[in-house]
């Protein structure tokens, strides 16, 4: 809807270029919705997502480590790979808790936290991201999993972030009933 608007919008302010500036113009406007627009809605939800998962899944640590007594924080994790990593050797190591029990929600995870990063880090931008990171998303655009890289932007489709949205609410409504079922029965 949005992106019809906008071309529509676009498409009526050609009128009186010569055919060169047009075909150029045309050009750039199909970039811009096919591009720019997805890129500028969808992007920032990902970054909002992860965020509403750590922010969950650190509250919840903090009340089964107040049930259980336990002195210890995720800040005393030193080892993992990245926050999310630390978080879940906390909730296994020190907690004794799994942190997921979905099946196939840790891979959608992990793919959230790339596209995350991509956003955060570097703006979208594909100069900006790491080969082995760029590497990763190249190939979940090859399988098809909601990611569109273009000339110099990386851009997500609207069925990846609902995905990302399910998995996300999915992983921290178990998480809560898996805790007041330990704790408050």
């Amino acid at each position: 809807m949005i992106a019809r608007s906008e071309r529509a919008r676009l498409e009526r302010e050609l009128e009186g270029l010569d055919e060169v500036e047009f075909l150029t113009t045309l050009r750039w406007i199909d970039e811009y919705i096919d591009e720019d627009l997805p890129r500028l809605f969808f992007s920032p939800v990902l970054v909002q997502l992860w965020a509403v998962f750590e922010s969950a899944i650190t509250e919840i640590s903090k009340y089964v480590k107040e049930q259980q007594g336990e002195l210890r924080s995720i800040e005393d994790v030193k080892r993992g790979a990245n926050d999310f990593d630390r978080i879940e050797k906390y909730y296994e190591d020190v907690l004794g808790f799994s942190l997921i029990q979905i099946d196939g929600a840790k891979a959608q995870l992990d793919m959230l936290l790339l596209a995350r990063n991509a956003v955060a880090h570097s703006n979208g931008r594909i100069e900006a991201i790491e080969s082995k990171r760029l590497s990763r998303l190249h190939e979940m655009e090859r399988r098809n999993e909601g990611v569109r890289i273009g000339s110099h932007y990386i851009s997500f489709y609207i069925g990846f972030v609902r995905q990302m949205a399910h998995t996300v609410s999915s992983v921290v409504e178990d998480l809560i009933r898996r805790v007041k079922e330990q704790y408050e029965t």
